[in-house]
C-alpha cells in the first residue's frame, strides 16, 4: 500500500518527532554539570523547527517574588520576538491559575479563551500571539516550579491530542532536569555551609568509627589534640583518653552503641601528644543508618584546661576560707568554753553564797533569780560554743556528732527528729566529716527558721565510693525557682562546702510538700 503525500509527510513528523523524544530523553536524563541550559535551549529550538512555531518560552516561577515569572529559556525565530520581561501574575491571572493547579491549556486562537480570561486575551494581543499551548512543568507529585508554553505569532492553529501527548512527555523531561539541577545545587551549597561549619567551628568536631577510630577531624580538634590532621587519622579516641578516665568513657560509647541512650556529654582528660595532660568537654552523638544499624560517632570537643585550673584555684579558695572560718569558729568557742562560761560558773557560785548569807525575803528571792538567769546563760554559752564547734566531731566521729546534734534538737521540741546512719569506714577525714555535719547542722536550722516542720529524717549512707547525707521535712516547702531570683545564704554556704569537698549538692521541693537535701561527698582519696 503507497502512502499519500500527506500520510507520509505525517508519519514522517512522526518519527521525526519520536526520534526527537529519544535524543532530548538520552541527553536530559544525566546532563554534564552546566550543560543543562544548553540543552534545554536546544530542545525548544528543536521543537519549534519541527512543529513550524515562532516561540518557546521556559517560565520559572521566582523564589523571591512568587507572584512573578521569569523567562530563563526561550528560542524565537525573529530576535526582536524574544521575552525579556518578567511576567507579572497581573498580566495573566487565568493562565498563572491553570498552571499552579497544574493544568495544561490550549488556545487554537483568542476567541478559546474563556469569559474569565479577558485579561489574558488582550495580554496576548498586545504580544502579538495568535494561538499557544501551555504545560506545567512538574515532577513527583510536587507544585509546578515553572511553565513551558509554544506559540504561534503568525496566524490560528490546532493543537492534536497526539501532539500535545508528545510535548507533555517532552516537558515532563525539560522539568526532570530542572528540579534535579536544583537538588543538586541545594546539596552542593548545603555541603558547602556544612564543610565551612565543620572546618571552621570554634571547637573540635570529629567523626569517630564505632571502633573509636578519627574518620574525620577539624583543625581545632587537632590542635586540642596536639596531632597533625594525618596524625589523628591514624589514632583511636582511645588512644586520646587518660587511662584512668578510659573505661568509663568506653562504657558510654557500648551504651550507645547497644542502644541503651542515644549520646553523652562528659568531662575527661586526654594525653597532648607532648604527654600533657589537657581536659575536655566531650559530646557525643551516635548517627544511625536508616535501617537503624550504627553508622558513626559525632564528637564534639571543647577544651576546658583552663576553666578547670580556674575551678580548681577557686575551689582550693574557697577550702581555704572555710579552714579559715572553721579556725576561728574553734578559737572562738574554746573562748566561750574555757574561759566565758567558766567566769559565769563562778559568778554563778559567788551569787549563790551570797544568797545564802542573806536573811529570807525580797533580797534572797532577787539573788535566787541572779543565779538561776546566770546558770541559764552558762548553758546557752556552752550550747552556743557546741554549735560554733561540736568539740565530739573530733573526738568521737562523725557518727556521734550527728546523733549529738539531733538529740540537743529534739530537746527543743520544735519537732520530731528520727537518725539513720550506715555503718560509716573507718577513713572517713576530718574535711569530709566536717563538711557533712555542717551540711545537716545548717539544714536543721532552715528547718526551725522557715519550715513549720513535724516530722524530720536524717539519712547518712555509704554510696558510689563516698557519703551519701539525706534531711528530709514534711514542712511548708518553697518554691524552686525562687531560689534564683534571691539570695539565701544557708543553701549558699551549703553548696559552697560541698563543692568545696569535690561533692554533689542537691535540693527538691515544691509548696506544700516540704523539702528534701541531698548531699554526695567522695571519700578522702576516692575523688576524681
Amino acid at each position: 500500500m503507497t502512502l499519500g503525500p500527506s500520510a507520509a509527510r505525517q508519519l514522517g513528523n512522526r518519527l521525526e518527532f519520536e526520534s526527537l523524544i529519544s535524543d532530548v530523553s538520552s541527553r536530559l536524563i544525566n546532563p554534564l554539570h552546566g550543560e543543562v541550559d544548553h540543552e534545554i535551549k536546544d530542545v525548544l529550538r528543536r521543537v519549534c523547527e519541527l512543529l513550524d512555531v515562532e516561540l518557546a518560552v521556559l517560565w520559572q516561577w521566582s523564589s523571591s517574588a512568587p507572584e512573578t515569572a521569569r523567562p530563563t529559556h526561550f528560542w524565537c525565530i525573529q530576535e526582536d520576538w524574544r521575552p525579556d520581561e518578567t511576567m507579572h501574575d497581573e498580566q495573566y491571572p487565568w493562565a498563572r491559575q491553570q498552571m499552579l493547579a497544574g493544568r495544561m491549556f490550549t488556545i487554537s486562537s483568542l476567541q478559546d479563551f474563556p469569559p474569565e480570561a479577558a485579561v489574558d486575551r488582550e495580554s496576548c494581543r498586545q504580544f502579538g500571539i495568535q494561538s499557544g499551548l501551555c504545560l506545567p512543568l512538574m515532577v513527583w507529585g510536587e507544585p509546578p516550579i515553572g511553565a513551558l508554553s509554544f506559540n504561534d505569532l503568525k496566524a490560528s492553529r490546532k493543537w492534536p491530542d497526539l501532539l500535545l501527548k508528545r510535548l507533555q512527555l517532552i516537558a515532563q523531561i525539560i522539568a526532570g532536569a530542572l528540579a534535579r539541577r536544583r537538588s543538586d545545587e541545594s546539596l552542593r551549597s548545603s555541603e558547602e555551609i556544612n564543610r565551612a561549619t565543620f572546618e571552621q567551628a570554634a571547637v573540635g568536631i570529629g567523626h569517630v568509627g564505632t571502633d573509636g577510630r578519627w574518620l574525620r577531624v577539624n583543625d581545632r580538634l587537632c590542635a586540642i589534640h596536639g596531632h597533625p590532621r594525618e596524625e589523628m587519622l591514624c589514632l583511636t579516641m582511645q588512644d586520646c583518653t587518660h587511662p584512668e578516665d578510659l573505661d568509663a568513657a568506653q562504657d558510654y560509647m557500648r551504651a550507645a552503641l547497644s542502644g541503651e541512650i542515644d549520646g553523652y556529654s562528659i568531662e575527661q582528660r586526654i594525653v597532648h601528644k607532648d604527654r600533657s595532660l589537657a581536659w575536655i568537654n566531650l559530646a557525643v552523638s551516635l548517627v544511625r543508618t536508616a535501617a537503624g544499624e550504627p553508622r558513626h560517632f559525632i564528637a564534639v570537643v571543647q577544651d576546658i584546661t583552663e576553666k578547670k585550673r580556674v575551678d580548681d584555684e577557686l575551689r582550693d579558695l574557697s577550702r581555704r576560707l572555710i579552714s579559715a572560718h572553721e579556725d576561728e569558729r574553734a578559737l572562738l568557742a574554746r573562748e566561750l568554753h574555757d574561759d566565758v562560761t567558766q567566769r559565769l560558773a563562778v559568778l554563778a557560785i559567788q551569787v549563790g553564797r551570797a544568797e545564802l548569807a542573806v536573811p529570807d525575803g525580797a533580797h534572797a528571792a532577787a539573788m535566787q533569780a541572779v543565779r538561776e538567769e546566770l546558770v541559764r546563760l552558762s548553758e546557752d554559752v556552752h550550747s552556743l560554743a557546741y554549735q560554733l564547734h561540736p568539740a565530739v566531731l573530733r573526738e568521737l566521729g562523725l557518727t556521734e556528732a550527728l546523733r549529738t546534734e539531733c538529740e540537743r534538737r529534739g530537746r527543743q521540741g520544735q519537732f520530731a527528729i528520727s537518725l539513720s546512719i550506715d555503718p560509716l569506714p573507718p577513713d572517713v577525714g576530718m574535711d569530709t566529716a566536717l563538711c557533712l555535719f555542717r551540711v545537716a547542722q545548717e539544714a536543721l536550722n532552715n528547718v526551725t527558721r522557715h519550715a513549720g516542720a513535724q516530722d524530720v529524717r536524717i539519712n547518712l549512707r555509704r554510696l558510689d565510693g563516698g557519703l551519701c547525707l539525706a534531711v528530709r521535712d514534711d514542712g511548708a516547702g518553697f518554691q524552686h525557682a525562687s531560689l534564683i531570683r534571691k539570695a539565701h545564704l544557708g543553701l549558699d554556704s551549703m553548696r559552697e562546702r560541698v563543692r568545696a569537698a569535690n561533692g554533689r549538692f542537691e535540693i527538691e521541693s515544691a509548696p506544700g510538700r516540704g523539702t528534701t537535701i541531698t548531699v554526695w561527698v567522695p571519700l578522702q582519696g576516692e575523688a576524681r
